[in-house]
Order: structure tokens, then C-alpha cells, then sequence
């Protein structure tokens, strides 16, 4: 995702409910964007992209294997389903969103807007994310 779109979605996207807990399960590690859609249609950005989460709720962004400057951190809602993550950069709102982990698999859909999606259907005004998790070493 390129900055620009980023800093859009983190701008439009609504306030956090208070979620529980930092590493949701199967969420920590390093992905590797295999697919992107916006508003139903495939997008190019992901190409290049990875997320990282770390245990302590800390996430990171990659683009070309260059780390991103920004520090964020992110919170997860293990009750929530599907389950919620929010993933928040000093001075802008939480941006939210659902995950799904599936072995080395990782859904992630989030809205463009306000609000949070409710499932992960690449409709208008949402963002889906398809991942591989990145083994160590490589």
C-alpha cells in the first residue's frame, strides 16, 4: 500500500472500541501481501508489501524489504468475529479492521471509511489483504 493510500484510510477510519488483548492468535510474524483489493477490484500496491506483528503488539510495515519509519501498534479483539485488530500510528485515528489466520495464511480486511468490516467480502469501500507468512531466515 503506498503511503498516500495509507495515511487516507488511517484518516478516514473511526475511533476504537477498547479491545483486549495485543497478539491475536496466528497474527504474530512477518506476511507477505500476495493479493489486495479495493472496492472489490485487484490492486497492484501489493506488490512489495509486508506487515509484521510482534508479541509485544508492535507493527511494522514493509515495503521492498525497507522497513516503513512509523512505530505502530496494534490490539486485537480475540471475541470478536470475525476477529478485530486495530492497528494504530501516533496522531491518527486507529486504523480497523478483521483478520483471519489460517496456518500461513492471513485475511485481513479493513474499510476505506469509518467503521469496521464485518466479514471479509472485497465489496465497495473495503480493503482485503491476502498473506503468506514470511519463515524465518528467509
Amino acid at each position: 500500500m503506498t503511503p498516500t493510500l495509507l495515511t487516507g484510510v488511517l484518516a478516514l477510519a473511526a475511533g476504537a472500541p477498547n479491545l483486549k488483548e495485543k497478539a491475536g492468535p496466528g497474527l504474530v510474524g512477518r506476511w507477505a501481501c500476495t493479493a489486495m483489493t479495493v472496492n472489490g477490484k485487484s490492486d497492484p500496491q501489493w506488490r512489495g508489501l509486508e506487515y509484521e506483528f510482534t508479541r509485544d503488539g508492535r507493527f511494522f510495515s514493509y515495503r521492498d524489504g525497507k522497513i516503513g519509519a512509523a512505530t505502530w501498534t496494534y490490539t486485537a479483539d480475540l471475541e470478536a468475529r470475525p476477529v478485530a485488530v486495530d492497528m494504530c500510528e501516533p496522531g491518527y485515528p486507529p486504523l480497523r479492521a478483521v483478520y483471519r489466520a489460517d496456518g500461513d495464511t492471513l485475511t485481513l480486511a479493513m474499510r476505506t471509511g469509518a467503521g469496521r468490516p464485518t466479514d471479509f467480502d472485497p465489496a465497495d469501500g473495503i480493503m482485503t489483504f491476502t498473506f503468506r507468512r514470511v519463515k524465518p531466515g528467509k
